[in-house]
């Protein structure tokens, strides 16, 4: 599978390619991606086993504090 998956790249949110691991040859043929999208347009991209565990542990949290998106609290 070559370029992006379909519904990722038409929906936001958190998407994890877990890559491929050849036992056989005791290498990755693919690594992980992971890629997280919102709906204000921010885009957020890790690749490689460290970093995509890291990445989603820590992005969506993160991001819901810093995301320059309009302001949804209401005011009394």
């Amino acid at each position: 599978m070559s370029g992006r998956w379909a519904p990722a790249a038409a929906f936001f949110g958190l998407h994890v390619d877990c890559g491929h691991y050849s036992t056989h040859r005791d290498k990755w043929l693919r690594l992980p991606v992971a890629r997280f999208t919102c709906r204000w347009g921010c885009e957020l991209e890790a690749v490689g086993v460290a970093d995509v565990i890291d990445f989603t542990s820590t992005t969506v949290p993160e991001h819901a504090r810093h995301c320059p998106g309009p302001n949804t609290r209401r005011t009394p």
